[in-house]
């Protein structure tokens, strides 16, 4: 594989490139976050990638990795409390997760991407007997939800890594409502793990050093965590993380200042529940910013 992989991906895919390059260099320049992923290494390289396009935009890097050690707990909490569960990733990029935590032939996998993406990660990425993919289609974005193979009763969890900030107001929220009537209509408790951009982060998008090194930028914002809540009811916000907290002193500071002028994040993780028949969770969603 060459650079002619790289070159086919579309706008938006072609933002997988910035986590690859945090995933890749994170042993050598955020040690303190004892995060390594071997296989990240071996894909960059037999793509031909160089992390070096990304590796100067520090924050972005560091809290691409912070996201994903993030994603990562989520995901192994949910598999840990449900060991023949389904876990659906999309957006998944050419972040191989069941490789880096180990993901037990019990659990059933899915990787859902848009079709150039699709060929990367067949051509990159080891095959394994529950791990299958999913290939969305740019004009109808969320057909992908009907072929995921709902089973009556199976909880499912949801991981969204990277995506909702670069969809359409419209189609994001339409996103929300579908997962929580299918998870409804077969039964099936339902977590979701994603992440957010606040209304001035989308507004500055192109600001952002690894972003403008693209041809995309962010479109949809969410203000809070708990207007996720009001866009899909049935969701119940279980704990949201700021992440630009993480990601430096100049970060921290920026969100810091901007949660006291606005009371909100300035982008953040959000872990949702839905449980059938309306069954209430116990507990008050938190905060482990």
């Amino acid at each position: 594989m060459n650079n002619f992989g790289i070159a086919s991906l579309g706008t938006v895919p072609e933002t997988l490139l910035i986590p690859l390059a945090a995933r890749m260099i994170a042993p050598d320049r955020h040690p303190d976050l004892q995060f390594r992923d071997g296989e990240a290494a071996r894909i960059g390289t037999a793509l031909g990638f160089d992390p070096a396009r990304f590796a100067d935009d520090t924050g972005s890097m560091r809290g691409s990795v912070i996201r994903a050690q993030w994603f990562d707990r989520i995901a192994g909490a949910f598999i840990a409390a449900h060991p023949t569960g389904l876990c659906v990733s999309i957006g998944s990029g050419l972040d191989d997760r069941p490789a880096r935590i180990r993901l037990p032939a019990t659990v059933d996998w899915i990787d859902a991407d848009f079709a150039e993406v699709v060929r990367l990660r067949e051509a990159l990425i080891s095959r394994r007997d529950n791990v299958r993919i999913i290939t969305v289609s740019k004009t109808e974005p969320l057909a992908w939800i009907d072929g995921i193979g709902w089973q009556p009763g199976r909880p499912a969890l949801v991981l969204a890594e990277g995506v909702f900030m670069y969809l359409a107001p419209a189609t994001g929220e339409d996103l929300l409502r579908r997962l929580v009537d299918r998870a409804a209509e077969s039964g099936a408790p339902l977590e979701l793990a994603a992440d957010f951009a606040s209304p001035v982060m989308v507004r500055q998008s192109r600001r952002n050093p690894s972003l403008a090194k693209t041809r995309a930028s962010f479109h949809w914002a969410m203000a809070r965590p708990g207007a996720v809540e009001a866009i899909a009811p049935g969701l119940t916000l279980v704990e949201h993380v700021d992440i630009a907290k993480r990601c430096g002193t100049l970060a921290w500071t920026m969100a810091r200042l901007h949660q006291l002028v606005t009371g909100r994040p300035v982008y953040f993780c959000g872990h949702y529940r839905y449980r059938p028949c309306g069954t209430p969770m116990t507990g008050p969603p938190t905060d482990s910013a």
